[in-house]
């Protein structure tokens, strides 16, 4: 065979002495085997070379002696060069392929390419082996253990020879058919180059003996090689295996604990909004939400939210959740589950773990790298693969973005401001990326969770706020149970620990916050024969530090933990919650002194060769509760006083300190610093500070008296005005308080001071309303203040139009505080509460109140009875009577028997049967008085059912029918005797029932005997509602209410209804589908009478 130019050359003994050496020197750690490889050998020839790094060589050179004839001078140490650098040389090609080199040697150069640049994808090789190995290539492992012991101490190889077997098992040679199988086990292949025409000149004899794979990968045509795999494509699912790599490692939850987690009601009603929704349906729904279900909740919740609210909605706000609740309650925790859910079920997906403290808010990102902040990887930014990628995570809707710690951002002010518009390509600020990815403009088909304290949330802005808010409330008493087990040795201690807890519910109302149930219950095993009490956190906390003081492993001195709190207060203090290693310098702290405290997390990990080079180690506290813990120790113990006196008054005006005041009324305990003492005798002013500290909190106490006493609205006059009544509910609402109550009384409670809690106590309005959900600490805190109050109170828990949610043990702690003491409960309104323990004690209670609700609290027809039997023996008049969401088949009969006792009773949704209406109806009729309402919402009504109240309608001032299926002519009867009452019946609720022209009809003809009239999504027609218009007009005065929402009657409904506004006062029409063109009709036709018209989304 001829050739164009022969090259220069040297014989082997000349290249030994002078390339080996400088081979080694260059190369260095990388792999002999694939340096051998990429020169074009096969890997029988390369299994032949496994002796030292000089043997290895040798046999190459005396075959590519005997192949080609002479040594190709430089060919080595450019190859070299490649495997330092990773990047293929062109100059090796050109040489390989115009020189007397076979086509095999072309062929397993590129496969030896192609193979290790799949290889780069996976620097992990626990990864690779697990998720790639196994599950792709399906290697037992028998073949993986026997490739491990035969390639002992070099992973490459092992890596290599793994992918080996998985092509030899198949029967694969050529590249590319390689990357083909790549591609059908749904992995990435890497580009495939092709090869240089004039490789090896002619044909041979030889060449003509390859395999059909080889032959066909030599001599395909140019249509061969069309299928490539971009490099993008590479690095976009490298990339998303790392993501998930670090999501898997995030939420490796060894065994699921269960948590509560439940919808929070936080959505202000407008001011006039459309009431009957959250009357009769709408109300909060209690019940537990598990993380898989999280984000169907919050479609539910926005779709929920644009029926009843009627505000113009971002749809894809339902891919967004917002996760709340107080220090150590288990945010992380629900995080993590939420994370461990979606890779399971979405194994393919994108999936992003942010943790706010890993963001710098002062600097720019692209939104790549926004999401990447907290993951390691090796991933290289470029604009065009960073495009491509975010393209693709873009369309997907499988994408979850969790977002951590939001109250630890390190930020100046709050997050109210608005977000201005930004490229999704550019850079920049890290709180306008955030924002926008919260408000959906960003990334709108991606799942979002965002977790905080409640304090973050509280100025948030409301474009970007979540409609969908969970609330963790901890562990339940299953929970509980699982940890006293975990940490007991036998089931008797495990008894025996509990019924120790039990002994001291002040520490027993803690174990919900998982935080306190890890320091708690240890501490109660370990102490079982001494029996020491638990006095306050901020003991459990001191507890914990004296145990890891005894312990051998524990580095930490007096000197490197007075540092480590100082470090800790300024954290706080300047919102830093991480923390680089210059820090502790800084502070003269070593770093083996803050294990106990302190988890590192090394940023920027690069891989270098086998070599693992650490990027630069960033370190934050093990929880936030132990930073705000060593910075409250840090106020009470080392500092000076002058120290002391100028933080103090920042500190109890600025909520993120909430932690840290709690903390500092615990170490006011007297018996907490004579521990304190003990462990720091040179502490400075314990005494002195700790009065200072009480002396704050008795300057607050005058902010006690804006506490409200009661609701101002009560629910009878609701009925009989809901325009009024809505105004002086939203009033009071929207009103503003900078301290609450369950932070002073907490206060008092963690220091144990007779003076301080009887000052509070003696600061508490009389009557005072307690509202809205109760945490069993919170109870805990306030039952303490109230035992030691000096005059009896009257406590109006929850309210009509807010119902209060206690826990079991919060409850019984309440009213067994009442039941002792000379305190009255004339207003108890409960939901979602189990009463199970506690009826009894409500009936004792009962005769001293006047407005009960037992919403959703699991009654059965028994306790109902036992109910009916105290308010009739005692003769209780009870303005207000709600029963409702529970199954009260069959309760109609006992009812019946102290109607006449009731000025409100709601059964909404209680599968009352015709047996309970017509035994309730009957009682009704035979009242001295008129009810203000009746409602019946949510129970399937029949004619006879509705013509049972036709007798004594005129007995009930109100009635609620909200989705009683009223159908037909079921209202006839019941119309016709509203028509002839003496007095216009208040108010009458037929929302959310199929209405046809014919019940429309009979509504018609008494409408001139009914002030305020609900028809919301009724399914009304415009021939409908002209028979109701007629009616209306036909009035010789005005109807002060009028709700038609939800009637898809448009402009051609609207134009009818102007004709009709001088005689309805208040007009609701959401979601009517009326137009502008329709609007504008009715905003003319409004000049006149001034009327008000709500839910028209556009007035000209």
């Amino acid at each position: 065979m001829s050739k164009t130019s022969e090259p220069p050359s040297v014989s082997y003994d000349q290249a030994a002495g002078e390339s080996i050496t400088n081979i080694k020197k260059q190369i260095r750690q990388a792999n002999w085997p694939e340096y051998l490889r990429k020169l074009g050998f096969s890997d029988n020839t390369v299994e032949q070379c496994v002796s030292k790094n000089e043997v290895r060589l040798n046999p190459y050179w005396i075959k590519l002696q005997d192949e080609q004839g002479g040594l190709i001078i430089g060919l080595e140490k450019m190859v070299a060069e490649e495997i330092f650098t990773s990047k293929r040389n062109e100059k090796v090609n050109q040489i390989l392929a115009y020189n007397w080199v076979k086509k095999s040697v072309v062929r397993n150069r590129n496969r030896a390419w192609f193979i290790y640049d799949f290889l780069r994808q996976y620097p992990s090789y626990d990864f690779f082996k697990a998720n790639v190995v196994r599950l792709k290539f399906q290697l037992n492992e028998d073949q993986i253990t026997q490739i491990e012991h035969d390639y002992e101490g070099n992973i490459k190889e092992q890596r290599y020879h793994m992918i080996l077997t998985w092509m030899k098992a198949n029967k694969i040679t050529s590249v590319k058919k390689v990357a083909k199988a790549l591609k059908n086990i749904e992995l990435v292949a890497p580009d495939i180059s092709k090869p240089e025409s004039k490789a090896a000149g002619s044909s041979t004899k030889a060449d003509s003996c390859s395999s059909d794979d080889e032959s066909d990968s030599q001599s395909s045509s140019e249509s061969d090689w069309k299928e490539t795999i971009s490099v993008s494509d590479l690095e976009k699912q490298s990339l998303k295996e790392f993501c998930l790599k670090c999501a898997k490692a995030i939420a490796a939850v060894t065994k699921r604990v269960p948590l509560q987690a439940i919808k929070q009601e936080n959505v202000s009603k407008e001011e006039f909004g459309n009431t009957s929704s959250w009357l009769f349906k709408k109300q909060t729904d209690k019940k537990n939400i598990p993380p898989e279900s999280l984000f169907k909740e919050a479609a539910e919740a926005c779709n929920d939210k644009a029926k009843s609210s009627y505000e113009t909605t971002n749809k894809h706000q339902q891919n967004v959740a917002g996760l709340t609740g107080i220090a150590g309650i288990g945010k992380t925790t629900y995080c993590k589950f939420v994370l461990k859910h979606w890779i399971e079920s979405h194994p393919h997906s994108f999936v992003f773990y942010i943790s706010i403290r890993d963001v710098d808010f002062t600097k720019s990102f692209n939104l790549l790298k926004f999401l990447l902040v907290s993951t390691d990887h090796d991933y290289k930014f470029k604009p065009e693969t960073d495009d491509v990628i975010l393209d693709e995570i873009k369309k997907s809707s499988d994408t979850l973005i969790v977002i951590d710690g939001l109250d630890e951002a390190e930020i100046t002010g709050d997050f109210s401001k608005h977000p201005h518009g930004m490229s999704f390509y550019e850079e920049e600020q890290a709180y306008c990326i955030l924002m926008n990815l919260l408000n959906c403009r960003l990334l709108p088909n991606a799942k979002k969770l965002i977790a905080s304290r409640p304090n973050a949330f509280l100025n948030f802005n409301p474009e970007c706020k979540p409609v969908f808010m969970l609330q963790v409330l901890g562990l339940s008493e299953e929970s509980q149970n699982l940890f006293c087990k975990q940490y007991s040795n036998t089931e008797e201690q495990q008894k025996h620990v509990q019924d120790e807890l039990e002994k001291q519910p002040n520490v027993s109302a803690l174990l919900f916050i998982p935080i306190f149930a890890r320091l708690i219950i240890p501490y109660f095993v370990d102490n079982l024969e001494s029996n020491k009490p638990v006095l306050s956190i901020s003991d459990v906390f001191l507890n914990q530090l004296g145990q890891w003081q005894k312990k051998p492993k524990f580095h930490t001195d007096l000197k490197h933990l007075k540092q480590l709190t100082k470090l800790a207060f300024a954290g706080v203090e300047n919102h830093q919650f991480s923390f680089p290693s210059q820090d502790f310098a800084k502070h003269g702290i070593e770093i083996k002194s803050i294990e106990p405290f302190m988890c590192a997390h090394a940023k920027n990990q690069q891989q270098h060769g086998m070599l693992v080079l650490d990027g630069e180690k960033t370190f934050f506290f093990i929880h936030a509760t132990w930073q705000e813990f060593l910075a409250a120790l840090h106020l009470m113990v080392f500092a000076s006083y002058e120290e002391f006196s100028s933080k103090i008054q920042q500190i109890f005006q600025q909520s993120s300190w909430e932690v840290v005041v709690r903390f500092l009324f615990g170490f006011c305990h007297q018996k907490v610093q004579e521990k304190l003492k003990i462990l720091f005798p040179d502490a400075q002013e314990i005494k002195i500070k700790g009065k200072v500290v009480k002396a704050k909190a008795r300057k607050l106490l005058l902010n006690l008296s804006e506490l409200p006493s009661d609701f101002p609205v009560t629910a009878a006059e609701h009925y009989d005005d809901n325009i009024q009544s809505n105004i002086q509910v939203n009033k009071f609402e929207s009103r503003e308080t900078d301290i609450t109550l369950s932070s002073i009384c907490s206060w008092a409670y963690e220091a144990k001071d007779d003076d301080l809690t009887k000052a509070v106590a003696n600061s508490l309005p009389n009557p005072l309303l307690l509202s809205g959900d109760f945490l069993p600490h919170q109870v805990m805190s306030f039952c303490h203040v109230l035992s030691a109050a000096e005059v009896s109170h009257i406590l109006n828990v929850g309210d009509w139009w807010n119902l209060s949610t206690l826990t079991v043990l919060g409850l019984h702690t309440l009213l067994s505080t009442i039941q002792q003491s000379q305190h009255k409960i004339p207003k108890l309104h409960l939901e979602d509460v189990d009463l199970s323990v506690d009826f009894e004690i409500v009936l004792e209670l009962l005769p001293g109140i006047t407005e009960l609700s037992l919403r959703t609290c699991g009654l059965t027809i028994p306790m109902v009875e036992n109910l009916v039997g105290v308010i009739t023996q005692h003769n209780i008049y009870l303005s207000y009577l709600n029963l409702s969401g529970n199954n009260l088949n069959g309760v109609g009969k006992y009812l019946a028997k102290s109607i006449h006792l009731m000025q409100v009773l709601r059964l909404v949704k209680c599968n009352l049967q015709e047996d309970d209406f017509n035994a309730i109806a009957k009682a009704t009729a035979k009242r001295d008085t008129n009810m203000s309402l009746v409602g019946l919402g949510g129970n399937v009504m029949s004619k006879k059912a509705l013509d049972s109240f036709a007798p004594g309608i005129h007995k009930l001032d109100g009635m609620g029918l909200y989705e009683c299926s009223v159908t037909g002519d079921g209202l006839e009867q019941l119309c016709y005797e509203i028509g002839k009452r003496q007095k216009p019946m208040d108010v009458l609720y037929l929302g959310e029932n199929n209405i046809g022209l014919i019940e429309v009809n009979h509504v018609s003809s008494c409408v001139y005997n009914i002030r305020q009239l609900f028809l919301n999504d009724c399914n009304l027609t415009i021939t409908c509602l002209r028979a109701l218009i007629a009616a209306i007009l036909n009035m010789d005065h005005s109807m002060v209410y009028l709700d038609l929402s939800d009637n898809k009657f448009g402009d051609e409904g609207a134009i009818a209804l102007a004709t009709c506004l001088e005689k309805v006062k208040n007009l609701f029409a959401f979601g009517c589908d009326i137009t502008p063109v329709g609007a504008e009709v009715l905003h003319k036709a409004n000049i006149e009478w001034k009327r008000r018209i709500v839910g028209l989304l556009t007035i000209p």
